[in-house]
């Protein structure tokens, strides 16, 4: 953890969230030009529903991200700042978003006519009965939204399989509507524009996005219907071609075998193994098919796709699953603590107020508190986990009275800056951590800039 002084007079104001309602937690701080919000129709990409192709007005390349012979690798942040170069801050692509129904609204703004994905995002949320939060997207609307779509699209009928070994699914109505390309955009734009990657997919899921799905080597292990596993495996191991055939037979695997084209003469033991495999290949890659076209014909958005072809290593831990989690120091050296001067009255609060904060992270970290690492995290970035493009968090201090005359109880962020703002007004650690937990839990949403 990084501390740094700011040098201002004790009596300055210094420019923080104005609120007096204890309940409204997360807010903005507008240092833009709120004219780079004006928004002007485009037609500058038409959608094409039979091949899910996007054809936009320009073309983006991914020549700085290939892995070069002799050239050491690039890391990820890096594959994804230079990817970042193409978006264009002057044009804008809308999102209006209910957090209710974030996929709704994420395949609205997709089909808009005016949308390009190498624009800079404008994410507006709304609230629970339908209002405008009115919040101007500096970032923050946008990170939580990436967020919020990326958690929907994991746990949708879009993939299959446990939490952390998803597999792309086949569902026609899905593909129909164009979902699979719509993920795969989402995706794509996530990783470019600041946010996530899905960090679910099975291992073998990530490599038929970089390879012909028919050279990733698939196993009866990687069946996730748990059922048809089983089934799978009786008959791999079944001993005799008498055996086999009534295993086949059975209701789990007659129907599977017949549409996979694997209802076949048994002559030997290895013939039993290979209709198996081959059945278990079928259902987890051979069937949706038609599906990982159309994802990935929505990664390859912003050169995301040539990208991760031409460095699928570097890429990897985007898409899946390490069990790296936040602990108590790694988010405490995350943010970079701005302090006031030292031997200032308000430098000899801020010094207990950060002894009570690396404690209430030790709390966390001993489950002795309701809270997680990462609960802090959304709450201070809008990103339920680090993304690929690298954030720098940084504390600061709640010492000027709000609109009602009084401090804040009640830690604040500015998403859009990646800023957490700690109370300073609590006499008891007790009372911190309560107010802290309390405000984190119920600091949802976007105030007015």
């Amino acid at each position: 953890m990084d501390i740094f002084s700011l040098n201002y007079p004790e009596d300055e104001d210094v420019q923080e969230v104005d609120s007096c309602l204890d309940h409204y937690y997360a807010s903005i701080l507008n240092d833009g030009d709120s004219t780079a919000l004006c928004y002007e129709e485009q037609d500058s990409i038409t959608f094409n529903g039979d091949n899910n192709e996007i054809f936009r007005d320009y073309k983006t390349t991914a020549e700085d991200v290939r892995a070069q012979p002799g050239v050491p690798k690039k890391e990820l942040h890096e594959l994804l700042d230079g990817l970042a170069k193409e978006i264009d801050y002057t044009s804008i692509s809308k999102f209006n978003i209910s957090r209710s129904f974030v996929w709704e609204g994420a395949k609205r703004a997709l089909t808009r006519k005016s949308f390009c994905a190498k624009n800079k995002m404008s994410v507006k949320f709304t609230d629970d009965i339908g209002n405008s939060e009115g919040a101007v997207d500096l970032g923050g609307p946008m990170k939580e939204f990436f967020t919020l779509v990326l958690q929907w699209m994991v746990t949708s009928q879009l993939f299959c399989g446990p939490e952390h070994h998803k597999y792309i699914s086949f569902q026609s109505t899905c593909l129909e509507g164009n979902d699979y390309f719509f993920a795969g955009t989402l995706i794509a734009m996530s990783l470019v524009h600041g946010g996530a990657g899905p960090q679910c997919f099975a291992h073998n899921m990530f490599e038929a996005l970089h390879r012909v799905p028919d050279k990733v080597a698939i196993t009866i292990e990687d069946v996730y219907d748990r059922e048809l596993q089983s089934s799978l495996e009786k008959l791999s191991n079944s001993v005799s071609k008498e055996e086999a055939v009534q295993v086949m037979n059975g209701n789990t695997l007659q129907g599977v075998l017949d549409l996979a084209g694997m209802l076949q003469p048994i002559q030997t033991t290895d013939d039993i193994r290979k209709i198996a495999e081959m059945t278990a290949k079928w259902f987890v890659l051979g069937r949706a098919r038609p599906a990982l076209e159309s994802f990935l014909n929505g990664l390859s958005t912003l050169g995301v796709l040539d990208a991760l072809t031409q460095n699928p290593d570097v890429f990897r831990p985007a898409f899946c699953y390490y069990p790296e989690k936040l602990t108590a120091e790694s988010t405490e050296n995350l943010f970079q603590v701005f302090q006031s001067p030292v031997g200032s009255n308000k430098a000899v609060t801020e010094s207990l107020v950060l002894s009570r904060w690396h404690d209430y992270l030790q709390d966390i970290e001993e489950g002795e508190d309701s809270l997680t690492f990462n609960d802090i995290l959304f709450f201070s970035t809008a990103c339920k986990v680090l993304p690929a493009r690298k954030i720098y968090p940084t504390i600061q201090f709640l010492h000027h009275p709000e609109a009602c005359g009084e401090k804040s109880r009640f830690p604040k962020a500015n998403t859009c800056s990646n800023i957490l703002y700690l109370p300073v007004v609590h006499t008891t650690y007790e009372a911190f951590v309560a107010d802290m937990t309390f405000g984190i839990q119920n600091g949802r949403g976007f105030g007015n800039a």
